[in-house]
């Protein structure tokens, strides 16, 4: 079995799971953002005329919102419905599986945005 034949299932689950992987990090990121902004008083500064905490979880947002859209991309390409992608069985179901786990992250990363960029930072 040659590395190619290999990659190819790998690259399947992987990109299935980008999709959640990007949306934990998303969450992560904003928290942490705010954690660290509270603790160290920077919720009252301002970066581009933002307060630190809407500028740090817009950054993050837009960054995680990118990277869906590249998990999204070759679920828009699917396959013929009888090709075998290299031991795959259904290459049509993982690509529309990763698109739909994009697309849900792409959801929970606007939803955890919205609350803080709406509401004070530290209270």
């Amino acid at each position: 079995m040659n590395a190619a034949a290999v990659a190819r299932p790998v690259r399947a689950v992987l990109l299935s799971v980008a999709g959640l992987v990007v949306w934990a990090g998303h969450f992560t990121a904003i928290y942490a953002a705010s954690a660290v902004a509270c603790e160290r008083g920077l919720a009252e500064r301002s970066v581009f005329g933002l307060p630190w905490i809407s500028a740090m979880v817009g950054l993050a947002t837009v960054v995680a919102l990118a990277l869906l859209a590249l998990v999204l991309r070759p679920s828009l390409r699917m396959p013929a419905a009888s090709v075998l992608d290299g031991g795959e069985a259904e290459p049509r179901f993982t690509r529309w599986f990763a698109g739909s786990t994009a697309v849900l992250a792409a959801l929970g990363v606007v939803f955890q945005a919205v609350p803080v960029l709406l509401l004070p930072g530290c209270g």
